[in-house]
């Protein structure tokens, strides 16, 4: 087997790992997400990750309005490092809230929530490692949801598609 093969299969495997690592980010969100809607007082989660197929080299107001749509405007964004990201995305799910809002008061110990918050934990430091960058951002207009307690928007730059995970809560 010539080394441009071996070269050609390898892209394939780990084209396939990353289309598999991002569908087991997407069901892990959804089911993160479910949770903490599902017994929460004036409190709603939204959890959004989108894989963007244009190469690296594109800015990144393109891939994020590609991600997000046409009405997506960056106010800002800068690069940070993986941890930054996980540990950011993590205390954000985590939020136990107050007596007024917040998820349910069991939801945030249940040992499925937090089960799922390190398997989340897991496939994003996994996808953070194959990125040529992250970076946080944050929308000055065009936000999916309605942002109240908490928010968090990360671009996974990578050479031919990146990852857009965006999240937040509201009321």
């Amino acid at each position: 087997m010539s080394a441009k093969s071996r070269q050609l299969q390898l892209s394939a495997l780990e084209s396939f790992v990353d289309r598999k690592l991002r569908s087991m980010i997407s069901e892990t969100c959804a089911a993160i997400a479910d949770l903490l809607n599902a017994d929460g007082i004036n409190y709603t989660v939204f959890l959004q990750i989108s894989v963007v197929s244009l190469p690296g080299d594109r800015s990144s107001e393109e891939l994020v309005r590609a991600a997000l749509g046409s009405s997506s405007l960056i106010g800002g964004i800068h690069d940070v490092p993986s941890k930054e990201m996980v540990d950011e995305v993590r205390a954000s799910l985590s939020y136990a809230g107050d007596a007024g809002a917040g998820p349910g008061s069991d939801v945030v110990q249940s040992t499925r929530f937090n089960t799922l918050l390190d398997t989340l934990t897991a496939d994003l430091q996994a996808l953070a490692s194959r990125a040529t960058a992250v970076e946080q951002f944050w929308l000055k207009a065009g936000h999916p949801a309605y942002p109240v307690f908490w928010d968090f928007a990360f671009l996974v730059r990578n050479t031919h598609e990146s990852v857009v995970l965006v999240g937040s809560s509201s009321d």
